[in-house]
């Protein structure tokens, strides 16, 4: 049996206790619900950073106007009721009344008119998802109306608490927004109130009295602990320390003894939203990846399956374009890339470089991530498969915000790895020119400009027809996959690890990203 079927075998034993089968008991109110995740954010607002980091407190906090259930079908949040007129031009929104923010503001329509502007200025995909809304209405404090100029195929799909969380207008008015030290000590309507940042240690919730959901959250805090060995990560759960971890915070070659645990239970649903992939991103706008050559030549220079056996556990599937492969919307029509060394050196040769004395062709500094330790073993690979084809790299090893300084606000970079979330309705700012934006994480970094594919993008946002927005997703894999500014390594499969006293985690398409209103520990 190989490794990734063995895993596969093990989860499914772990899915006994996964979330559809661990809700036999009534809730129970009390106790303290302890989180693991990494890295620890920068700011704790995912309208400002759209990080995993910041996303996972920040929807704890802040609500969308709706949320995902478990097939990822809207569902009543903050907005009670809506309607999208039949030419798809105004979209009426009813909010729910006697919401209070967590210092006993009303909240009112006023608040979310006011953060649909933060969201389309400042969020990675905000620019494309509100692009067609050129009006905004409220005419009374519980009704919000989007005027669009054309159709917005995929706004419904963007309202939840992560992509479109909604913000206190009176707590943001007079500051500088990316700035303000609201994002560092959030105010929110959701069922955790933010109580205390300890950096380089925790983060602690509290239950939220007056939530508008009466009864819930169930446990009386949340305390996210920020641990950077991925050891001891994996040592808290299994002792019964911590009873929860999102976004496989352990480290992988745990996951195998972990699943064995008659205590805990481990689980990849609940990341259907993101459709994660992760990426190589290069600068298209510097030497050599300016060159289309070179990017294609490190593209059949890396052994993928290699690395999804050995760095990841077989917790991966090749990628073969910006779009993942459990969307309705993916082709693998296009252009690949499978592991051909040969190939890479040959396409070297035409881009003119040629080996020196040494063997070396170009020289480089790969940007390591610091998301964790399976994304340094990874950048370790890639320096071996590399330099099989005469491309020398120096590992750079940052904390996430002088990575992010680098990455998003000077572009001081030859390549990079992150993992991106492509979304059910795919949403793929990194490719499009306009969201080319100095100082906004994990827009377009690359900054990578075709008008062929700005056009295609900017379609897909408003074609209604579905035949013809399949074609156009389509033709943008195509291009993505014959330009190759960014190289898709595989589709990550990511993992939930909790102790079975923990009940009602992964309630909705984006699981431990939902705000856990649900959650309870039983006694």
């Amino acid at each position: 049996m190989t490794l990734r079927r063995c895993l596969c075998w093990l989860l499914a034993i772990a899915f006994i206790w996964s979330p559809s089968t661990l809700r036999a008991q009534e809730p129970q109110r009390g106790g303290i619900l302890t989180a693991i995740h990494w890295p620890e954010p920068t700011i704790l607002n995912s309208a400002i950073n759209s990080g995993f980091a910041a996303a996972f407190i920040s929807s704890k906090i802040f609500e969308g106007l709706v949320e995902y259930d478990r097939e990822g079908k809207p569902v009543p949040q903050l907005a009670e009721s809506w309607f999208i007129s039949p030419d798809g031009l105004t979209m009426t929104f009813r909010l729910r009344a006697g919401v209070k923010w967590h210092d006993g503001v009303e909240f009112t329509s006023d608040d979310v008119k006011f953060s649909l502007e933060v969201w389309r200025r400042y969020h990675s995909r905000g620019r494309p998802i509100y692009a067609n809304v050129i009006k905004v209405d409220t005419p009374d404090p519980l009704t919000i109306v989007l005027h669009l100029s054309e159709p917005a195929p995929a706004l419904m799909s963007s309202l939840n608490s992560f992509t479109s969380p909604v913000m206190s207008r009176h707590a943001y008015e007079g500051t500088d927004i990316p700035t303000s030290p609201t994002n560092y000590k959030p105010i929110g309507t959701g069922p955790w109130v933010f109580k205390e940042w300890q950096r380089g240690s925790h983060i602690i919730l509290e239950r939220n009295p007056n939530y508008w959901m009466p009864g819930k959250p169930y446990p009386d805090r949340m305390v996210v602990r920020y641990l950077p060995d991925a050891a001891t990560r994996s040592a808290v759960i299994e002792t019964g320390e911590v009873l929860f971890g999102a976004q496989s915070p352990i480290a992988l070659s745990d996951v195998k003894r972990l699943s064995t645990k008659s205590n805990l239970g481990l689980t990849t649903e609940g990341y259907e939203y993101f459709a994660p992939i992760v990426t190589m991103q290069f600068n298209n706008l510097q030497p050599p990846f300016d060159n289309v050559l070179v990017r294609k030549a490190v593209a059949y220079a890396i052994n993928r399956e290699q690395v999804i056996r050995n760095v990841w556990f077989g917790l991966g599937k090749v990628a073969t374009g910006p779009v993942s492969s459990k969307s309705k919307y993916y082709t693998s029509d296009v252009e690949k890339y499978p592991y051909d060394p040969k190939k890479a050196e040959d396409l070297l040769e035409q881009a003119g470089f040629n080996k020196d004395a040494a063997g070396v062709r170009i020289k480089l500094t790969y940007e390591v991530s610091p998301l964790g330790a399976e994304y340094l073993r990874l950048a370790e690979v890639l320096k071996q498969q590399l330099a099989r084809v005469g491309i020398q790299i120096e590992l750079r090893t940052q904390d996430s915000a002088s990575s992010t300084r680098r990455l998003y606000y000077e572009y001081d970079f030859n390549f990079f790895t992150a993992y991106i979330g492509t979304y059910a309705d795919p949403q793929l700012a990194v490719y499009w020119s306009k969201n080319i934006v100095k100082g906004v994480p994990f827009s377009n970094a690359s900054r990578y400009s075709n008008p062929d594919m700005d056009k295609l993008l900017e379609a897909v946002q408003v074609e209604n027809d579905p035949d013809k927005r399949m074609k156009e997703f389509h033709e943008i894999q195509k291009i993505a996959a014959r330009d190759l500014p960014i190289f898709p390594l595989f589709e990550l499969e990511q993992v939930t690890v909790f102790d079975n006293k923990v009940r009602d985690h992964t309630m909705t398409f984006d699981g431990p990203f939902s705000n856990l209103a649900h959650i309870w520990i039983s006694k």
